[in-house]
């Protein structure tokens, strides 16, 4: 039996030498970027079962909680009809359930597993787990923001094939099931509940910036989760937003979770800001669909493409007038998250295909046009693109520093 360590103090045993003995992959506490690229390509490799924690503090990094997710989605796609979900011993037994339910990676993998196998490692709770997702969504659909706010971030998801009354109307019209038309009211409520709890100033806040990047990328995820590239519908998909606000103890190594690019962000803010603390507010989504590359390219990305015709792909999804969908009204989301992030003086990171990517501002810039330059990414740990574990949809994760005068 050989083992592979994916995390502080975790291993995953590969039983490959014991006819139907089950792989288990199982993420650490501990884990980070680092961690979960490694199980993402251990995921790409073979079948496995997979077990998350319970209570993950990387959840409350930038992007932690809606890369949990990618993850799960990934494993669920490679593992499907038989994907199964074991569940942690991490916390108390009596409230395991919902403490994992309560964040939005613990709600994706439950949502997406064929088996849920409880604590014990051999009893099947599928059927109980469901009930409490059912419970679960029936608040993120019909609550008050002062129920769905977990910590500090506000989860905003849909779940199609456990949807029985309708999309979630936070995101959609609840008539004609299209996506809302302004997000600046929703935006304004969560608004209220994250930064006076932190006695910050909304005049600090462009709500009608935050609302537009709400719009044009839940409107660009919402357009490619649903379907593969065939436009058949998945067996099974999911996207949403999730907003949230981050304070940053400057500097603080620990909150880029290794990413240098994002460590560079932040020290940026050193100079800039008047207290030794700066908050961010998190835009972060997710979906299930094919990613930006295979949607560009009208087919699965074969595994002998370059990194760099991959990125190319991707990156003419965010020049004007590009568009996978035809119809003239799409095509100008992307750029127009790109001059949003730009005004703000915002970090991006991006993960779809075998990419991982960021871009980032400085903020005060007096020119916020877009320029070629402005377009050109970087992988997340600096330098060109380079070749990532394959994961299923995309993520991407913005953030937009607050309050740095006060």
């Amino acid at each position: 039996m050989g083992r592979f360590f994916v995390g502080i103090g975790e291993t995953v045993s590969l039983s490959t030498m014991t006819p139907g003995a089950e792989i288990r992959d199982r993420l650490a506490q501990s884990a980070v970027y680092d961690r979960l690229e490694s199980v993402l390509g251990l995921v790409n490799e073979r079948s496995s079962s997979l077990t998350v924690p319970n209570k993950w503090p990387f959840e409350a990094r930038a992007g932690g909680s809606v890369s949990g997710a990618q993850l799960a989605i990934t494993w669920s796609r490679r593992n499907e009809p038989s994907a199964t979900l074991h569940l942690n011993g991490d916390v108390d037994p009596e409230h395991a359930a919902e403490t994992l339910l309560d964040r939005t990676y613990g709600l994706i993998a439950a949502s997406f597993a064929d088996r849920i196998i409880g604590r014990d490692g051999k009893r099947d709770v599928t059927a109980g787990m469901l009930r409490l997702v059912s419970k679960r969504l029936n608040k993120l659909y019909t609550g008050t923001f002062d129920q769905i706010i977990h910590g500090q971030s506000l989860p905003l998801v849909s779940i199609d094939h456990l949807e029985r009354d309708g999309p979630n109307p936070f995101l959609y019209h609840p008539r004609t099931g299209e996506v809302l038309g302004d997000f600046t009211g929703l935006v304004r409520q969560a608004l209220v509940r994250l930064i006076k709890r932190n006695r910050l100033r909304m005049e600090d806040v462009d709500a009608e910036l935050l609302a537009s990047l709400f719009r044009e990328l839940f409107s660009n995820t919402h357009l490619h989760a649903r379907t593969d590239l065939e436009g058949a519908l998945y067996r099974r998909s999911a996207r949403g937003i999730v907003f949230a606000l981050r304070p940053v103890d400057i500097p603080h190594e620990a909150f880029s979770a290794g990413l240098s690019a994002l460590r560079e962000y932040i020290e940026s803010m050193e100079r800039l800001a008047a207290r030794p603390r700066v908050e961010f507010l998190e835009v972060s989504v997710f979906d299930s669909g094919p990613g930006l590359a295979a949607r560009a390219f009208g087919a699965p990305i074969p595994d002998e493409m370059p990194i760099g015709g991959e990125y190319e792909l991707v990156h003419k999804c965010f020049l004007k007038s590009i568009t996978t969908v035809p119809n003239p009204s799409h095509g100008w989301g992307l750029p127009r998250v790109m001059h949003a992030l730009k005004s703000a003086g915002g970090f991006m990171r991006l993960r779809t295909g075998r990419l991982s990517l960021c871009k980032w501002f400085p903020p005060g810039m007096t020119e916020p046009r877009v320029t070629d330059d402005d377009l050109r990414f970087l992988d997340i740990d600096g330098g060109s693109p380079e070749q990532h574990a394959r994961v299923e949809g995309a993520v991407f994760t913005i953030l937009i520093p607050i309050g740095l005068g006060n």
